[in-house]
Parts: C-alpha cells; sequence; structure tokens
C-alpha cells in the first residue's frame, strides 16, 4: 500500500471513530433530556406565555428583580386573603399556595431577605397553579423573584417564567419556548455565567 493510501485510510478512520463520537454524545444527550423531561414535565400553557411571551431571555434577566438559586423545603398550609377592588366595588377570597425555600445564592446580587436558617416563603394564587412548575421537597431551581407587599409582605412571588430546574449540573428551562440555553440543556454554570453576563452588561 501506498504511503498516500495509508495517509487516507488512516484518515478516514479517524473521521470515522470522531463521527461515532460525536454521535454517541448526542445520543446520550438526547437520552439524558428525555429522562430529565420525564422528571420534569415541560409546561406549555401558562399565564406566563401569555403575560411576556414577547420577552427574550435576556430581557426578562434584565428586567429581574431578583434572581437565585433555591431548594424547596416544604409545601406549607394553604392561605386565604380577601382581594378587594374599590373602584368596582368587587371583593373576592383569593387561596394562595406557599413554599418555604432554602436560598442557595444570589445570582442577581441584590438583596433578599431571609430567616435566619436562610429560608424564606414564596407564594402563588392557587387558581393560577397550573401555571407554575410542580414544586415538590428537594426541588433545586434558578428562577425570578420579586418581594410580595400588602397582605403578603414578608414573603416573595415568581416573578416570570425565568424558572430553570438544576438537576446535579445540569439546567432545564420549565417553560416551553424558553429561548436560554437552558432551553435545550445546558450546564448550570454555563447559564449562571449567561445571566451575570447579562446583568452586569
Amino acid at each position: 500500500m501506498s504511503r498516500n493510501r495509508k495517509v487516507t485510510v488512516i484518515t478516514s478512520v479517524c473521521l470515522a471513530l470522531v463521527f461515532i463520537a460525536c454521535f454517541s454524545i448526542y445520543m446520550i444527550n438526547q437520552n439524558s433530556k428525555q429522562e430529565l423531561r420525564s422528571k420534569y414535565p415541560l409546561i406549555k400553557e401558562s399565564q406566563y406565555l401569555i403575560d411576556d411571551a414577547d420577552l427574550s431571555f435576556e430581557e426578562r434577566i434584565l428586567t429581574a428583580p431578583h434572581i437565585a438559586e433555591i431548594e424547596i423545603v416544604k409545601q406549607l398550609p394553604d392561605y386565604t386573603v380577601l382581594v378587594e377592588d374599590e373602584a368596582v366595588g368587587i371583593s373576592a377570597q383569593t387561596e394562595f399556595c406557599q413554599f418555604q425555600v432554602k436560598l442557595i445564592s444570589h445570582i442577581s446580587d441584590t438583596d433578599i431577605v431571609t430567616e435566619e436558617d436562610g429560608t424564606f416563603v414564596i407564594a402563588f394564587p392557587k387558581e393560577l397553579e397550573s401555571s407554575y412548575p410542580v414544586l415538590q421537597s428537594g426541588t433545586v431551581a434558578i428562577c425570578s423573584i420579586e418581594a410580595a407587599s400588602g397582605v403578603h409582605r414578608g414573603k416573595y412571588l415568581f416573578y416570570d417564567r425565568t424558572f430553570y430546574y438544576i438537576d446535579g449540573n445540569t439546567a432545564l428551562a420549565a417553560y416551553e419556548g424558553d429561548d436560554s440555553p437552558a432551553g435545550n440543556l445546558c450546564t448550570e454554570n454555563k447559564l449562571v455565567n449567561q445571566i451575570k453576563s447579562i446583568r452586569n452588561s
């Protein structure tokens, strides 16, 4: 076999091995995504998808009051508040879900008030429960939140659809149509670095 032919054969073998390796990595990623999606279902219908459908990942990151990594500790008892609209003379009892969460990190470097044990409470309307991710004890996520006011003072609310499950070092978007790196799986470090880059720009 001539030297040129040997080089051609070796090159072809190397290219084939590279292709096989790349395809294997792709299949592993696809399998990982499917496994994570079975664990963290994609939210396809949500009030958020109506309210801020036109906002890009960058716009959401820039406008969020706080972006934090949290861990769900436990669900607390639901509570009811009286919601009044004096302008139209309407009042109604509205039920809220609430969860105790542990603050892991302030990604946005903004002040989040916690209890001495590093926890705080996140609440949302029970009637819109399907618009929010399923929160279970031990779930870790990166999300945007805002301080509540009025009868909810001392608690926090989810700000928009900026919600990313963290599983190991993998980040996965909770909502359909998310245009962040986590919309198609990425590492937690990549997502955090991009958030910080946008906030510091």
